[in-house]
C-alpha cells in the first residue's frame, strides 16, 4: 500500500491533535530558554552568594561596614559581618534593628557579647573593654524565618543608622 507524500501514519487507538503537538514542541523550546536563564541567573548570585548578592555596605561617616547576602533562601542559614573601625573607645554597643528581629532567627555569634538584649524591635549587642590592634569584627549567622523583603538597620554606639535590605525566597 502506497502513500501519498505528506501524509501521516495513523496509529490504531491513538488519538493525535495537530495543535497538542505543536503547543508541546513550542513549550519545550520556550522552556528550555527559561531553563537556562534560571541557570545563568543563580549563577550570577540572584538566588543567594554571588556577583549580585554579595554586598559590602558601609554607613555615611565609615564608622560601621556590613558584609551580606542581599538573597537568601527561607531557613537557610547565612552569614553578617560587622566591621568597625579600631576606635579610642574599648566599649562598643551594636544595634540591629527594622525587620530583623521579626524576620531572622540568631544563630552563633563571634565574639561573645558581654550582653545581648532587646527593647521593642532592636537587639542590642554590648562589648566591653575591646582590647584591639585593628579593626573589631563581628561574625553573626541567622537563619531566614519569614519569606520577603527585609527592610534591616544597624548603628554602633548611637552613631549614624544604616540601612540595608535583603530579599529571602521561599
Amino acid at each position: 500500500m502506497t502513500r501519498a507524500k505528506g501524509e501521516v501514519e495513523k496509529l490504531p487507538g491513538v488519538k493525535e491533535s495537530r495543535f497538542a503537538l505543536n503547543f508541546e514542541s513550542g513549550f519545550q523550546t520556550i522552556g528550555f530558554g527559561v531553563l537556562l536563564c534560571i541557570i545563568f541567573a543563580a549563577l550570577i548570585g540572584l538566588f543567594s552568594n554571588g556577583y549580585f548578592s554579595t554586598v559590602q555596605k558601609s554607613n555615611p561617616t565609615r564608622t560601621l561596614t556590613v558584609d551580606y547576602e542581599r538573597f537568601g533562601r527561607l531557613q537557610t542559614e547565612f552569614k553578617l559581618h560587622f566591621t568597625v573601625p579600631a576606635q579610642s573607645a574599648g566599649r562598643y554597643i551594636v544595634s540591629l534593628g527594622g525587620d530583623f528581629n521579626e524576620n531572622f532567627q540568631q544563630g552563633s555569634l563571634s565574639p561573645q557579647p558581654d550582653s545581648m538584649y532587646s527593647r521593642g524591635k532592636t537587639l542590642y549587642l554590648v562589648y566591653n573593654d575591646v582590647k584591639t590592634h585593628g579593626d573589631f569584627s563581628v561574625w553573626m549567622f541567622v537563619t531566614p524565618i519569614k519569606s520577603g523583603k527585609s527592610e534591616n538597620s544597624i548603628s554602633v554606639n548611637s552613631g549614624p543608622e544604616m540601612t540595608f535590605w535583603q530579599f529571602i525566597y521561599p
